[in-house]
């Protein structure tokens, strides 16, 4: 019987929807181990980049870096231009194993007497990495620097950040991220795929779905086990989907199919959307030819793919990344992002760096 390989391309079609990036810092590039983050300025020696995992709970929250330190008190700045016509969210990720109270400033100079604006204010004493942020919605005025302070409440223990982000954001802002698709179906089945929405805005909304194919039929939205087309989501939250169809038992081999899903907010200022090809097989396709395995998926970084042939990976502008012939095993590194891996049996899957 024919069979069809399903292959997931992403198209987002956006209006104000998603953050622009302001700062993202991960300590990947360029940095020596053991010695001040490139690009920050340190009022002391004691903030000081790490690679891989040490002790005191100095590791990475994503990739090989992070920067560290150990005194009792301590400032670091970097050049961040914010304005007051703009709105801002704040991340960083940190660890502790004692107990620092880390605080984000914003300031015209680089020193911290010159720091104007305390942004938040978190204590640190989790032996995991957890997530602080907080968005900014007004700023006393417009500033060129931020700054990192850090002090310890106690003894002088080990507080270790990594991934620190400022974003601009707006009241209505959304991601829509597709991260699971079946790959290999028969005509007539049904398909079932996930996404996960993000609101990156600083306001509740009510997002809609829907769709546009001539090629599926049956198509249903699932949030929460529950069968609908919409459903609200406040700032900062998360909602996962899961979607099914069914590919129309007519279609002749080599026709190449797709169906749109489309995403809008009621206020119509921000769209997505994305949508998933697929092109009837004319031999047919066994799914043990799939010689290749690639995970975990989401990875947070380290990817490893399993078996034998040649691998491309592609970023989601269409980049190549990484192109290789697998014998057996191999682990790379992948920053965040949405890639697309070729196998060469011509299978195409998503993977999801987060």
């Amino acid at each position: 019987m024919k069979k069809i390989v399903i292959a997931l391309i992403l198209l987002v079609s956006a209006s104000v929807m998603q953050a622009n990036n302001l700062i993202t810092e991960s300590f990947e590039y360029a940095n020596h181990d053991g010695e001040t983050p490139l690009g920050w300025t340190c009022d002391d020696a004691s903030w000081l980049c790490g690679y891989q995992d040490k002790d005191h709970n100095r590791k990475p929250h994503t990739g090989f870096w992070y920067v560290y330190t150990n005194a009792n008190e301590s400032w670091m700045f970097i050049p961040a231009f914010l304005s007051t016509q703009l709105q801002y969210k704040i991340s960083y990720w940190a660890i502790s194993d004692g107990s620092y109270t880390v605080e984000l400033w914003a300031g015209t100079q680089d020193n911290a007497s010159n720091m104007s604006q305390l942004l938040l204010t978190e204590t640190v004493n989790s032996a995991n990495y957890e997530i602080f942020s907080t968005y900014i919605e007004t700023l006393n005025g417009n500033y060129d620097y931020f700054g990192i302070h850090a002090i310890a409440n106690d003894n002088a223990y080990y507080l270790t950040l990594d991934d620190i982000c400022i974003d601009y954001i707006v009241q209505y802002a959304f991601s829509a991220s597709p991260y699971e698709t079946d790959t290999i179906l028969q005509p007539g089945d049904n398909i079932t795929f996930n996404c996960k929405v993000l609101n990156e805005g600083y306001e509740s909304i009510t997002i809609y779905m829907s769709t546009h194919t001539e090629f599926f039929t049956d198509v249903h939205f699932y949030v929460n086990g529950e069968m609908t087309n919409h459903f609200p989501i406040v700032q900062d939250e998360t909602v996962a989907i899961r979607g099914t169809a069914t590919l129309r038992p007519e279609i002749e081999p080599g026709t190449t199919c797709w169906f749109d899903v489309m995403f809008t907010i009621d206020c119509g200022c921000a769209t997505a959307m994305y949508t998933y090809w697929a092109t009837v097989a004319a031999d047919g396709i066994d799914e043990n030819q799939v010689k290749t395995a690639i995970y975990p998926n989401p990875s947070t970084g380290h990817v490893t793919i399993e078996g034998s042939g040649i691998i491309t990976i592609f970023n989601s502008l269409g980049q190549e990344v990484f192109a290789k012939e697998i014998v057996e095993k191999e682990t790379i590194m992948l920053e965040k992002g949405i890639y697309f891996v070729k196998k060469d049996d011509g299978v195409t899957e998503k993977l999801i760096v987060e």
